[in-house]
């Protein structure tokens, strides 16, 4: 008897998760068509081959799916740093942080691009930064400890930064390698403006060598 309601329970949680599946895949669907703030609960339960009953037993608006599947992106993301971390506690590898971000969010990248027409890109990064945020500032892989009460002003500051040149990079037409804005991004962070200028300057100088020996 136990087994019986043990594999029961088994089927239900698979046939709950494949229902959220579906209305996270309806979610992306309907947002690469239309502006986000137009997407209904209608629309999406139709497009998941669901009924309204369904959908809010799974949620209770289409804010509370956006807001899931942003979670679940920013909890992998955070895992996936505190593993890479793991391994070297050195410093942090921005360029790989952004790796994971586009990763995770732009596998496709013409599919992000036309769902971002469609659900600002600043909504979706918003969702992401609290969790990453907390995560750099409970483990201090930035080595800010000492920062003491302005810690969490330095990491948010970071953090920010980071997506905010992704969102940049993502948005624009520009043929700039990611690993290339990535970096940028690790020496803006870990030497600031004057680090750019300076590896700027040391390129020219390179570049004006060779010029000169041909």
């Amino acid at each position: 008897m136990v087994q019986r309601e043990d594999r029961s329970s088994r089927h239900r949680d698979r046939r709950f998760a494949r229902t959220e599946r579906a209305i996270h895949e309806a979610f992306f669907s309907l947002i690469e068509q239309r502006d986000y703030r137009k997407v209904t609960i209608t629309a999406l339960a139709r497009l998941a081959d669901i009924d309204r009953k369904t959908f809010y037993l799974h949620y209770d608006s289409i804010e509370d799916v956006a807001d899931a599947i942003f979670r679940e992106e920013a909890d992998r993301l955070v895992d996936l740093l505190r593993a890479d971390l793991a391994k070297d506690t050195s410093s942090i590898d921005v360029g790989l942080l952004l790796f994971n971000l586009s990763a995770n969010l732009a596998p496709n990248l013409s599919r992000t691009k036309r769902i971002a027409e469609h659900m600002p890109v600043e909504v979706i990064l918003r969702r992401i930064e609290r969790p990453l945020t907390q995560a750099l500032i409970e483990d201090d892989h930035l080595g800010l400890g000492s920062m003491g009460p302005y810690l969490s002003y330095c990491v948010s500051f970071f953090i920010a930064g980071l997506l905010a040149m992704y969102r940049r990079w993502l948005l624009s037409d520009s043929e700039i390698a990611l690993e290339d804005i990535s970096a940028v991004a690790s020496t803006a962070v870990f030497s600031g403006i004057n680090g750019i200028l300076a590896e700027d300057a040391s390129t020219r100088t390179n570049v004006d060598m060779i010029g000169d020996r041909h």
